[in-house]
């Protein structure tokens, strides 16, 4: 009996040795993001660590979702929670620990397979300070005009931040068959230790020339951790 004993215990000890704990794969990458879309979403998924089921996506129409924290493989994939297929994927640079993950939805809308394209940002305070600026240009046309009475060109997708303090007027035009046509014209107000992001995008009527346009605020990412978000 006695050396019965001793065979399970010894049994036990080698089956522990030769079980550790699972590591995270070597091409885990540990990553915290929000999301933003440009229109109206819900019923969205993601999975933050194989070992975990999937989470549901909190999406504000007026600014970033919470935010999440994600460890595994790239792509990041957000799926559909009812038919659990992915309807997006975002890469994350390895460089990125804080990103924003824009979702844009693809028009018309394809029949299966991705319905969102994505576009990641460092979302900290290293790539864009507060009181200041940063506009994504996805109208797919020419922009130009002035920010706080200063002359402003945009190129397409994200440009460098510009400071503006506490508040800057916006007034953006673009030139087609030489007439000039104002596209875009507003106020931006910051509280203290705020910054903005103002996504552009395609006139919602054919033939128009007002594009459409989403406003993000917030505080950003500093060194202790996430700052508020409205």
């Amino acid at each position: 009996m006695a050396d019965a004993l001793r065979y399970l215990i010894f049994t036990l000890c080698c089956g522990a040795a030769l079980t550790p704990a699972v590591p995270a794969p070597a091409s885990a990458q540990s990553v915290r993001f929000t999301v933003f879309s440009s229109q109206v979403v819900s019923g969205l998924t993601y999975t933050p660590r194989s070992d975990q089921l999937p989470t549901s996506l909190v999406l504000y129409p007026t600014s970033r979702s919470p935010r999440y924290e994600y460890l595994g493989a790239m792509p990041l994939h957000f799926t559909d929670a009812t038919t659990h297929s992915i309807v997006a994927e975002a890469t994350v640079p390895p460089a990125i620990a804080n990103a924003l993950v824009l979702l844009i939805t693809i028009d018309p809308a394809p029949s299966s397979g991705l319905r969102y394209q994505t576009y990641v940002l460092d979302d900290t305070i290293a790539r864009q300070s507060v009181g200041s600026i940063a506009i994504i240009n996805f109208s797919g046309m020419e922009l130009a005009g002035s920010l706080g009475g200063q002359p402003l060109t945009l190129t397409p997708g994200l440009n460098s931040a510009a400071a503006i303090g506490r508040s800057a007027s916006l007034v953006l035009r673009t030139t087609i068959k030489n007439r000039t046509y104002q596209v875009y014209a507003g106020n931006v107000e910051l509280a203290k230790n705020e910054r903005a992001l103002l996504l552009l995008l395609p006139p919602f009527y054919h033939g128009s020339f007002e594009v459409q346009s989403r406003l993000l605020i917030d505080a950003p990412l500093g060194p202790k951790g996430p700052a508020r978000h409205p």
